[in-house]
Order: structure tokens, then C-alpha cells, then sequence
């Protein structure tokens, strides 16, 4: 089979390196931008690759939602497999994309959008076919959880511990979509939608990490707790509530003790009960893992997705993620996630929700 890889960054090169390794794939293509047309194969109009019938997969190793989601898009509709690792695209056209290859009878497939190297896709598409999955949470953005985690150990200020996550190469020279959520926020829209069998509310509360600082660290620290950024899922019936926050949890709890840039990912099945996935979050080569792995599904005709129908149509109730909310130094008890992040973002005041998995 031929492949096509679209992106030449530091993604995009990890999966042309290690595609070498997979018999019976060949990288026929690699989008790359006019001024690098270095090899022979590279190329910089998309339409060279989605009109050419011998390109059987093409690979979306593109940042950013656009041009990214028309990308996907095209290659789809000239009934070409797509696997991507781009989690804003996919979260921007889910519904569309998986009913467009549902049509055309092709695989998309994107294990790399959500948790780098960590199967947690596969695991929950796997155990949702017995279970009802009734929760999805974790520590899905490896740039957060560094920044925290450098506060946390090592005293830093916020400012501090950003420049230093990008001078090791976890954040972006501007890290506004890491450190404002909306990266996790991507992601758990997508990991929630296939738990709970459903295309699932976009518009979600999402609160980042840029007001928490290490005085408040230090506070949850001495009524031992530790704070994360998480993606939050729960459903309950015909009903569901997604968020992303920073959260209080104990300090006895696996995620507390999460370093550095890596994830940890659970989810709760009716049956196997609470599952909890970790590893390394992002990178060129943990994401290239996960991205030819779902290559090899398609090479070796496992049973490979051709789009995601859903039939449950839950609806949106907001009140299903209660608990603690902390709003700067107030402390709100039994209230509602969402109207207390609202709160907070109308004062410019920190947030925190105390979560308890």
C-alpha cells in the first residue's frame, strides 16, 4: 500500500522514519512547503496526493484545525484511508468526518489524537462493546502537567516553569492552546463521544492553568492535595457532563503522582470497572507510534473503523459535575462545575474543582 504524509515536522518525520519499519507500506508522498521541497517525493500541492489513485492512506501530521480539516476532508471523499493525530481537526469535524467515511467505506482512525502512544482509543472502543462506560478522565496535555509539576516540586513561578517547559521542548513559543485547556478540551470531547456511544456537546466549560500559582499549590498541598489539569466525562443515564479544569485530588491518588510530561488516562466500565492508562503524552516518536499502529490496522486488514455511527443521543446536563468549587480564596461547596468556572472567569480569579474520581 502507499501512503502520503502530510506535515514534515517533528511528527510528521518520526512516522516517515519509522513507517521504514512496516512491510508491505510506502511513503509515495510528503506535503512540505515550497521553499523545502528537498526530496523528491515531497510536494506541495495537496491535490497531487488526493487525485493520485495509487495513494491507498494518507497520514494527517498537521497542527492546528485548519487547513488540516479540509485536508481530511478531501482525502475521504477520493476514498482514501486517513489516519491522523491531529486532535483539533478531528474534534472540529467529528460528526461530519466519521459519517463522510462511513460513506465511502474507508477507515479514519486517530489512536495519536488523544495521548500520544497511549491506546486509550483502541481500549475504550474495545471494552465499550460490553461495557456501559460511564466515566472518562485524566491528565491528557503533557505541557500542563509539566509546568504544574515543575511548580509543584520545585517552587516555580508560573512564568518560570512555562519558559522552562519551553526550552525542553513541551510547549510552544505560544502555548495559549496547552495552557488554556483547549487542547484537553479536543481531546475529551472525542474520548467521551466514542465511551459513551454518542457525537457529544462541543461548547463545554474550559478553564486552564494560567491563574493557578505556586502559593496555591502550596495551600492544597498542606490539606494534601495536589492539583492537575483534567479532562473530566460523566455520564448517568440519558444524561452527560464534560469540563476541563484544574483539580484538587488527594495526594494519594495515581494522577497526583503523574510526572513531568507524561499522561494517565481511566475510564469506568460497568463490568471491568475502573481502567487507567498511562504513558508518555506527546513527542514526535511516542505519537508516530500510535499513528502506525493504526497504519498497520489498516495494512493488515484488521477489523479497521470505516467511520463511527452512534445511536445514543444523551442529553447535556451540566449539574452531573458538582462537588467543591473553589473561586480565588472562596470555597463553594456543592456547586455546579460550570456556573462556578463562569464565576471565576467574570472576576478573573483563579479556579480549582475538587474532584474525586
Amino acid at each position: 500500500m502507499n501512503a502520503a504524509i502530510l506535515g514534515y515536522g517533528t511528527v510528521g518525520k518520526s512516522v516517515f522514519r519509522l513507517l521504514e519499519r512496516v512491510e508491505g507500506i510506502s511513503v509515495r508522498y510528503v506535503l512540505e512547503l515550497p521553499d523545502r521541497l528537498n526530496e523528491s517525493y515531497m510536494v506541495s500541492d495537496p491535490e497531487v496526493i488526493f487525485t493520485d489513485k495509487d495513494v491507498d492512506i494518507v497520514i494527517d501530521a498537521l497542527p492546528g484545525t485548519h487547513p488540516s480539516y479540509e485536508y481530511i476532508k478531501r482525502a475521504l471523499e477520493c476514498g482514501k484511508h486517513v489516519v491522523s493525530s491531529n486532535k483539533a481537526a478531528i474534534c472540529f469535524g467529528f460528526e461530519e468526518l466519521n459519517k463522510l467515511a462511513g460513506e465511502k467505506g474507508v477507515s479514519l482512525l486517530y489512536e495519536a489524537s488523544c495521548g500520544g502512544t497511549i491506546p486509550i482509543i483502541e481500549e475504550i472502543l474495545r471494552i465499550g462493546k460490553l461495557d456501559a462506560i460511564d466515566k472518562v478522565y485524566g491528565i491528557l496535555n503533557g505541557t500542563c502537567n509539566y509546568i504544574l509539576w515543575q511548580m509543584d516540586k520545585n517552587s516555580m513561578d508560573y512564568g518560570e516553569a512555562l519558559s522552562l517547559a519551553q526550552k525542553a521542548g513541551y510547549a510552544e513559543a505560544d502555548p495559549r492552546a496547552d495552557v488554556s485547556g483547549f487542547d484537553v478540551r479536543n481531546k475529551i470531547i472525542i474520548l467521551s463521544s466514542l465511551a459513551f456511544d454518542s457525537f457529544l456537546e462541543q461548547d463545554i466549560p474550559t478553564v486552564g492553568i494560567e491563574r493557578i500559582d505556586k502559593d496555591l499549590l502550596c495551600r492544597f498541598r498542606s490539606e494534601g492535595k495536589v492539583i492537575k489539569l483534567l479532562g473530566m466525562a460523566v455520564c448517568s443515564g440519558s444524561s452527560y457532563a464534560l469540563a476541563v479544569a484544574p483539580a484538587a485530588i488527594p495526594e494519594t491518588a495515581l494522577e497526583a503522582g503523574v510526572p513531568e510530561n507524561f499522561n494517565m488516562i481511566s475510564f469506568n466500565g460497568e463490568y471491568s470497572g475502573e481502567i487507567k492508562l498511562y504513558g508518555q503524552g506527546a513527542g514526535g516518536d511516542p505519537t508516530a507510534d500510535a499513528v502506525v499502529r493504526d497504519v498497520e490496522k489498516i495494512l493488515y486488514k484488521d477489523p479497521a473503523e470505516y467511520g463511527r455511527t452512534f445511536e445514543k443521543k444523551p442529553g447535556y446536563d451540566p449539574a452531573l459535575l458538582r462537588g467543591t468549587c473553589h473561586v480565588g480564596d472562596q470555597i463553594y461547596p456543592d456547586s455546579v462545575l460550570s456556573d462556578m468556572a463562569l464565576k471565576a472567569e467574570k472576576e478573573g480569579k483563579s479556579f480549582v474543582f475538587e474532584f474525586n474520581a
